[in-house]
């Protein structure tokens, strides 16, 4: 595992920054280079705060597979709510660009962390390897396989904390949860993915793991040759060394996840029990998030953003709170919201403040968060809310301009979370039933 140059920047030379404004945002710096165009970093001009944009140029999404592969990854973003996932904002659509604002994570790369410290102490590999569990079993539940896992594909936060980036590979489970085409890293490609046939998704990414897991604890990757052909036969014969220095219930798991014969490859589940997952990390093991917590609605924000910016009507941004939607009314709440949380990380949500500021925009706000609408306030006609007026420190008309529309993704992602929400519940009631029935099976015998 070698070093290398950031994505985009030119050593010994300043980079050439190309100021653009697109809607709400001042674009920067480049932080890196996709398969359609360049990630960005840019500024959100109402609330300051710094964003992570990838943009995605048209011209270059040619075929439908291509358009498929654009759409599926913004309709897996809208399903994903978790601490350890990079969080999407706003979703922009123009007519000669795609938009995708997230979370800005300014730790950089988990692979340039392990470059810089030689490799990691277990206590640490294990504290990220567990956030890395979270996430990953996290989108499996919701039957989304990644299948570009990666230490390059990992952030870290200001306080590193992972989180989980590049979800344009990933896709939807059917119900065997098989699928067939191979993509992602070489080096971090399972054998079964190689085999060119039908491979159990989840299974394609607890092998990504194992292979993070080793290069966080060892310094380098358990498959690694320059010439592809020779690094898939390394792969697919599943021969590998791990140091004397690595404990021996480190060795243990990496064994069990590297097995070559994804029916005899530890799951999720049995990794999260195993004893160095539990033992060698002293800070407290993540909370598995099963169900998605219901949204509650911080409406001194909301009075915040309807007194600042009076072409926003209350009604409007809480709706589109309420209903997961995408918009630069939602991005400007969450870039406010996590302002405060980091400004006051020990403040909570206290009722009765809530309900002062929910009464004065004429909403009924219950103890447990949950808003009663008025009459008529949920059937107002949607109208494509007007771009905001930025603080004038940021209103210079620096740069480019394009015009922008708002996201028009939403109800397909919103279906498509309702469908995997259906098809969970429904595959978790047969399982409790196939229980019941060989409980009352033994009893007969």
């Amino acid at each position: 595992m070698s070093e290398e140059p950031p994505q985009g920047g030119n050593q010994g030379q300043a980079e050439k920054v190309h100021v653009k404004r697109v809607s709400n945002y001042i674009t920067g710096k480049q932080l890196g280079r996709g398969t359609f165009g360049d990630v960005r970093l840019a500024t959100h001009m109402i609330t300051g705060e710094r964003v992570a944009m990838k943009i995605l140029e048209k011209e270059k999404i040619k075929c439908e597979d291509d358009f498929r592969r654009v759409v599926r990854e913004i309709q897996v973003l809208k399903l994903l709510k978790n601490p350890n996932i990079v969080k999407l904002l706003e979703v922009i659509d123009t007519p000669r660009h795609i938009y995708l604002v997230t979370d800005f994570v300014d730790n950089g790369e988990l692979f340039a962390y392990v470059v810089q410290n030689k490799r990691l102490k277990e206590d640490q590999a294990c504290k990220f390897f567990r956030q890395i569990v979270n996430g990953v079993h996290y989108c499996h539940l919701r039957k989304v396989c990644h299948r570009d896992l990666k230490l390059e594909n990992i952030l870290l936060d200001s306080q590193l904390n992972v989180k989980i980036i590049d979800f344009g590979l990933s896709n939807v489970l059917a119900k065997d949860y098989k699928l067939k085409t191979a993509c992602g890293s070489p080096s971090y490609a399972s054998p079964e993915m190689l085999s060119q046939k039908k491979y159990d998704g989840p299974m394609v990414d607890v092998w990504a793991c194992g292979v993070i897991l080793f290069a966080m604890i060892c310094g380098y990757l358990p498959f690694d040759d320059d010439d592809l052909q020779k690094l898939y036969k390394k792969i697919i014969s599943g021969i590998f060394k791990i140091p004397s220095f690595v404990s021996p219930q480190a060795q243990d798991l990496i064994m069990k996840i590297l097995v070559t014969d994804p029916s005899k490859r530890i799951p999720l589940l049995e990794i999260m029990k195993h004893p160095w997952f539990l033992e060698a990390c002293a800070d407290p093991i993540p909370k598995f998030q099963e169900i998605d917590p219901p949204t509650v609605i911080d409406f001194k924000i909301v009075y915040t953003m309807v007194q600042t910016l009076q072409d926003w009507d209350a009604v409007k941004i809480v709706k589109a709170l309420s209903t997961n939607r995408h918009n630069q009314m939602t991005a400007t709440y969450y870039l406010l919201s996590e302002k405060r949380q980091t400004e006051n990380p020990d403040k909570i949500w206290k009722y009765d403040e809530q309900a002062h500021y929910a009464k004065a925009l004429g909403f009924n706000l219950q103890e447990d968060g949950t808003v009663i609408f008025e009459p008529g306030q949920m059937d107002n006609e949607d109208k494509k809310e007007p771009v905001a007026e930025a603080p004038s420190c940021f209103n210079d008309n620096q740069g480019q301009s394009e015009y922008t529309k708002t996201d028009n993704f939403d109800d397909k992602a919103e279906l498509e979370k309702k469908r995997i929400e259906k098809e969970r519940i429904l595959e978790e009631a047969n399982k409790q039933k196939k229980q019941v029935e060989e409980k009352q099976e033994k009893n007969e015998e």
